[in-house]
């Protein structure tokens, strides 16, 4: 969950927050700001990129680990 003007309603609502909460865990600091994430994005996309492709990067707070589990690993 990203902090934006979309998700804020969501979050302010207690009921949502908790359902939010509930299907997306973050169990690592919380709810992202735009701020916190726009480094990897940045450097995803740079030139100093030069082998990751293809790949799936989680930048959850955890929330995949979480809803995973431990059987998956």
């Amino acid at each position: 969950m990203i902090l934006t003007p979309l998700t804020q309603p969501l979050l302010a609502d207690p009921e949502m927050r908790r359902l939010v909460e509930q299907s997306v865990p973050m169990p690592l600091h919380g709810h992202a700001r735009p701020e916190q994430l726009a480094p990897l994005l940045a450097w995803l996309t740079s030139p100093e990129n030069t082998h990751v492709t293809g790949q799936v990067v989680f930048a959850d707070g955890g929330a995949d680990a979480v809803l995973r589990g431990d059987g998956v690993w």
